[in-house]
């Protein structure tokens, strides 16, 4: 995001003067808050920048938050070694202890969040708050609540995967007690519903911003809402606070019913709004985030800004593989995710979003031919395909690997649909003709359109049960956000991240010298460098004249009739067949030294 690498660093040096000011003044820092800081529009827009510079670090929406917490799944995952240990791999494999490195970002995450609480009191206190109009939307609502919004961000990500934490609303002070205990986690998302939904009304839609979806926007607080809504609606991993020993229990609250209602009414609030459409194609979207285009009307409500070189993983870690070579003038990716061959395989073969999400190659420069061309991989190298840095409109240079600066798709106007489609489902026990549209809708953009009568129309038309349609919405979800970040914490609110991993090993056990999945696979290099690879649906009894055999589901046990090491080491049975599985992230071992006693580490975490 160009527009924001220049300010980003004018923030920094604002920061600066403001401390070297407040060092040196004899002024109280809430005087010069409340008198200076926020006295225009300018100011506000400043202080709410500051907020989206602290986000868009490596540790907390830059790299760790989206592309390190929130795998490993059924449809996704990053390899892991034989042995725990404490990295992202330790995260991965549900092995984490309080030495993982990871956990590191606990502190960067609250920074950010002092950032967001600074904000929002200074605006709270100045005279064009009090100011504000009542009854429409304006820009100081708008700013208010995009700190709001972007605090609730931090905090539900926060309470995924630490549960309860200290809960802190109020900017930090020189004389604040620092050492703070837990707030329940119910109370915590519970409180920032309900600070959105007083926001929301003021806010503008992102067709109203000259920064578009790159700014969080009333249509992304609505969606936020909703998704907020369904984790306080849904399952979580509660401790024993009487016994640290005790793994936890995995249920959900009494009240559930309210909050998959908040989620239906805005979720309905933004498909009603019709600010926003599935407009570009599946592969569109995210082609449009290496190219550096924000559509304000079409499926991305709000992505995380990144700038150009200055920071950003997306397409280096998540998206294709690209080798480095001088001659590829868009740098080098090391693509750590990849896609199960069971997710793969659960695509409908005439599925388009398939091809887009999962990519069984990588991209090498050919010295012989002279361009840059697909590499077959195998079936455990299937990476995520939503992003390639060779679709970006700035060149990094030759070898060039991290801050990519494409932005990161925080919530899709389809994910929107879906929890609609879901919570129709769930209130009324069954699905009405709202949760049968919502789904339609969603997939139409999938199939091409002389599939839409079976695909689509026939497909939703058959779903007439509670249990088929909640089966469906699962598998959709899956099949559209694949890579995105999102499977994981949608199995633990459903109660079934356990099951799903268990499932997803067997099915791939299953997968090998079985008639119903392809074994081979058969690839052929064009002339453009593209490879060209048949026999995904099954038809293809021998390899065509010109393409080359490679393994495919034949391949997943060894010559002993194991399972591969790969899925052994990254989906180790010790951690994903605990009841319960344990996925509630530890505090790090100094934060639980430093918290002088008001932080201590449950579910059997040291």
């Amino acid at each position: 995001m160009k527009r924001y690498g220049k300010k980003t660093l004018c923030l920094l040096l604002i920061a600066l003067l403001y401390s070297c000011e407040d060092f040196l003044s004899t002024e109280s820092r809430s005087k010069l808050t409340e008198e200076t800081m926020y006295s225009t529009e300018g100011d506000m827009y400043r202080a709410v920048l500051n907020i989206y510079s602290a986000m868009s670090r490596d540790r907390v929406y830059g790299r760790s938050i989206p592309m390190v917490f929130n795998y490993n799944n059924d449809i996704e995952y990053g390899q892991c070694n034989a042995n725990t240990d404490n990295t992202r791999r330790g995260i991965w494999d549900y092995s984490m202890t309080s030495n993982n490195e990871e956990l590191l970002a606990w502190g960067e995450i609250y920074t950010a969040i002092n950032c967001a609480n600074e904000c929002i009191e200074g605006i709270e206190q100045s005279d064009l708050f009090r100011q504000m109009p009542t009854d429409a939307p304006s820009v100081v609502g708008q700013l208010y609540g995009e700190a709001k919004a972007l605090r609730a961000l931090l905090y539900h990500d926060l309470v995924r995967c630490w549960g309860d934490v200290p809960f802190p609303t109020k900017g930090t002070r020189y004389d604040d007690d620092f050492y703070l205990g837990v707030t329940d986690r119910d109370t915590i998302l519970t409180t920032l519903i309900n600070d959105l939904i007083e926001v929301e009304p003021f806010m503008l839609y992102a067709s109203q911003l000259s920064e578009s979806i790159e700014r969080m926007n009333r249509g992304a607080v609505q969606g936020l809402i909703a998704r907020i809504s369904l984790t306080r609606g849904g399952y979580s991993l509660y401790p024993d606070y009487n016994d640290p020993s005790y793994p936890g229990e995995m249920r959900r609250p009494d009240d559930y019913m309210k909050y998959y209602e908040i989620a239906n009414t805005y979720a309905r609030k933004l498909r009603d709004s019709q600010m926003h459409s599935l407009l570009s194609t599946f592969d569109q979207v995210f082609k449009n985030e290496c190219q550096e285009l924000y559509p304000a009307n079409d499926d991305v409500l709000f992505e995380m800004p990144f700038a150009t070189s200055y920071n950003g993983y997306v397409g280096v870690v998540v998206g294709h593989k690209i080798e480095g070579n001088t001659n590829i003038p868009y740098g080098r990716s090391d693509g750590w995710y990849y896609a199960t061959l069971p997710y793969h395989a659960s695509f409908d073969y005439k599925d388009i979003r398939r091809d887009v999400t999962c990519v069984p190659y990588k991209w090498e420069w050919n010295s012989t031919t002279g361009q840059v061309e697909q590499v077959f991989t195998e079936w455990r190298s299937i990476y995520i395909g939503k992003w390639n840095k060779l679709w970006m409109s700035v060149q990094q240079g030759a070898n060039v690997q991290y801050n990519s600066g494409i932005n990161w798709p925080v919530i899709r106007y389809a994910d929107v649909l879906l929890m609609l489609a879901e919570t129709e489902n769930e209130l009324h026990q069954g699905p009405t003709q709202d949760a049968k549209d919502a789904l339609k809708t969603v997939r139409k953009r999938a199939f091409d359109e002389s599939y839409y009568s079976e695909k689509v129309e026939q497909y939703v038309e058959a779903l007439n049960t509670y249990d088929s349609f909640f089966e469906a919405i699962v598998n959709e979800r899956a099949w559209e956000f694949g890579g995105e970040s999102i499977r994981k914490y949608d199995l633990i609110r459903w109660n079934l991240l356990r099951d799903k991993l268990i499932e997803m090993k067997e099915t791939l056990a299953n997968m090998y010298d079985n008639a119903a999945y392809p074994q081979y696979v058969y690839v052929k290099v064009l002339s453009d460098g593209t490879l060209d690879i048949q026999n995904f649906d099954n038809s293809v009894l021998k390899a065509p004249d010109g393409y080359e055999r490679k393994n495919w589901c034949i391949g997943v046990l060894d010559g002993n009739g194991d399972l591969n090491t790969t899925y052994v080491k990254s989906f180790k049975d010790e951690y994903i067949t605990k009841d319960p599985l344990v996925y509630i992230f530890p505090f790090y071992k100094d934060v639980v030294t430093d918290s002088q006693g008001k932080l201590k580490n449950y579910y059997g975490r040291n």
